[in-house]
């Protein structure tokens, strides 16, 4: 048999436990369900950063994001960065992306052979950064946040060219179903050639990220059906139970109050994303079986951050809960042990000595991740026993970094008390153990776990440094500036009238 194939599959905002295979009640995935089958599913993956851009630099490079200094959605990789699309083109083995990845600004290819796009990031400029990025100072609030909760549902009968995704009318629908077929003719091809020369492809789609529309046939598919919506625990707006952190997070997203109703119908949206993500899926995997290439190919399935979905009174990503910083992941291959769980932690910086392992080659050793071939054999009991996240983005004025290990999980937010749950015991996260003088011991190791992986305060003030946070004697706006100052001396001419968020040029 030639050498094996590496097909990565890349889902946006998919909610860690809203599959079938986990266990679900109601989201329908019949294919993802039929991959777990054939392969290995992942009990406690994690992100190492929830949202978008450095998520997906992080686990491109097989890197935490304070190693590749990316903070947040704008901020470019460098190209001098080895990705693993690099890696196996260097090695002969022609990379591929399709669809989303999240590159920034110029730099778009990331090492792979050839790439096709629709929706490009764009980077900062200038950056680093002259102006303060508004979405970490005081007083922050983003209105559109809202708007996705009351347009959810029914997205507009109309078909568009997949770049327009972010309107509450279309949504990321036309965008998946172009990059499936993309991938589809990309997998033909490859079984016309009838080569034994092995390849390497990563499809990025965008489902299940907000907007919250779907076509009618899959949103029927839950609201029809009251007995299939499972409604988020702690659902409360506000929350006043929430971390000090968490309750200005929750006040950034100016959710107000939220009905049952509305919450039906983002939930019924959300679902019918998963399910028209997973029909995707069967398409492309469909092909591989078609052209004879499904049983020599490796594939992963994973998605770049979860969905709080209402729970704890939160929506979308950006904080430690699990529902955010939680992934979906699985891996399946040839000559791999089938229809298995794994409950070690993991998260997605393995994926890069994970394809290197699928390829015959050496992983740098600067990577802190660990390849996973070996967990899935159970060939090892010496993976890495903690995951790692951290968070430099919007909605927080201060940094978080997040450790699982054991029962437990501990984030340390810069500049306040942590938090800690016992995630076994208290898997939605209800009882926040920092406070009880019992568990000062189990806090200090984590902390000291913490320091031997990142210093938290140099890192802190580097990424506040890049995002203009930092003034040049040392201030810290994100203590002494609130977003309605830094408009008033933007129009001063105190700071140049940089956009708050990336726009592309």
């Amino acid at each position: 048999m030639s050498k094996p194939n590496t097909l990565v599959i890349c889902s946006d905002q998919h909610h860690p436990l809203m599959t079938g295979y986990r266990g679900h009640p109601s989201v329908k995935t019949p294919n993802l369900d039929q991959l777990a089958d054939d392969g290995t599913y992942f009990s406690r993956a994690y992100c190492n950063s929830p949202v978008c851009t450095p998520s997906r630099m992080s686990f491109i490079t097989g890197k935490y994001v304070s190693q590749i200094d990316n903070w947040f959605i704008g901020c470019p990789l460098d190209p001098n960065e080895m990705t693993w699309a690099r890696r196996l083109d260097r090695a002969d083995i022609p990379s591929t992306m399709l669809g989303k990845m999240d590159f920034c600004g110029d730099y778009q290819d990331g090492g792979f052979t050839e790439h096709k796009i629709l929706e490009r990031r764009p980077a900062f400029d200038p950056y680093p950064r002259n102006t303060p990025m508004d979405s970490r100072l005081k007083g922050y609030i983003r209105p559109d946040k809202r708007k996705h909760i009351e347009n959810a549902g029914i997205r507009s009968d109309v078909k568009t060219d997949g770049t327009n995704g972010h309107d509450d009318r279309y949504g990321f629908y036309d965008h998946d179903c172009i990059v499936t077929d993309w991938a589809v003719d990309y997998i033909k091809n490859k079984g016309n050639e009838q080569k034994s020369d092995p390849w390497a492809i990563y499809v990025g789609l965008l489902y299940p990220h907000w907007p919250f529309t779907v076509p009618k046939k899959y949103f029927d598919m839950y609201y029809n059906d009251p007995s299939l919506i499972q409604y988020p625990h702690d659902a409360n707006f506000p929350n006043d139970d929430l971390h000090p952190a968490l309750k200005r997070f929750q006040s950034s997203l100016n959710l107000g109050e939220i009905t049952e109703y509305q919450l039906k119908k983002v939930i019924a949206s959300y679902y019918g994303m998963i399910t028209a993500l997973d029909e995707m899926i069967g398409t492309i995997i469909q092909e591989l079986k078609e052209q004879g290439l499904y049983d020599n190919t490796y594939i992963v399935y994973m998605s770049d951050h979860g969905e709080s979905l209402g729970e704890h009174g939160l929506f979308y990503k950006q904080c430690s809960y699990e529902g955010s910083v939680g992934v979906p992941l699985i891996v399946k291959g040839p000559a791999l042990p089938k229809g298995q769980q794994v409950d070690n932690p993991v998260t997605l910086v393995d994926l890069y000595p994970t394809i290197m392992d699928m390829a015959g080659l050496e992983t740098e050793p600067d990577r802190p991740g660990t390849s996973l071939i070996p967990l899935i054999q159970n060939k090892t009991d010496k993976h890495t026993e903690y995951a790692f996240s951290e968070y430099h983005g919007n909605f927080f004025q201060q940094d978080w970094y997040m450790l699982v290990k054991g029962e437990y999980k501990y984030t340390y937010y810069m500049k306040e008390r942590p938090s800690l749950f016992n995630i076994k015991d208290d898997p939605k996260e209800m009882n926040d153990l920092a406070r009880d003088p019992v568990y000062n011991s189990v806090l200090k190791e984590f902390e000291v776990l913490l320091r031997s992986i990142v210093n938290p305060e140099e890192v802190s003030y580097r990424s506040k440094k890049d995002l203009g946070l930092i003034g040049p004697d040392g201030e810290d706006y994100t203590e002494t500036l609130t977003t309605k100052e830094l408009e008033d001396k933007i129009k001063k001419g105190m700071f140049p009238d940089e956009p708050g968020f990336p726009v592309w040029q």
